[in-house]
């Protein structure tokens, strides 16, 4: 049998290991700002971490202000090629043209 002390030890570390630990249905704190290729601006608010989002419209920049990195890919789905943002972050392009996004 153990002991009351070893018992509770246990019990407070595993109580701890599920209050640390991030989950994937996070979401990210902050707005997600892109421009599309005509110009008008769209935004993300609070977007969850995990899924993919696809844009509206194709991205010419985009300004991360949350405060999770994001990971953005040229093609619907979050397929294609890949270029990441970290938090608080914004970048623009000459060719490259992302039309989805996943944080976290």
């Amino acid at each position: 049998m153990r002991s009351l002390p070893a018992l509770l030890g246990t019990l407070t570390a595993a109580m701890l290991l599920t209050v640390a630990l991030p989950t994937s249905s996070q979401a990210a704190t902050g707005r997600f700002d892109y421009t599309g290729t005509d110009g008008v601006p769209s935004v993300i608010f609070n977007p969850p971490n995990g899924p993919c989002i696809d844009f509206n419209k194709t991205a010419v920049g985009v300004d991360n202000q949350t405060d999770t990195g994001a990971t953005l890919y040229t093609g619907l789905a979050c397929s294609g090629i890949t270029e990441y943002v970290p938090p608080r972050t914004g970048l623009t392009w000459g060719t490259y043209r992302p039309n989805s996004v996943r944080f976290g």
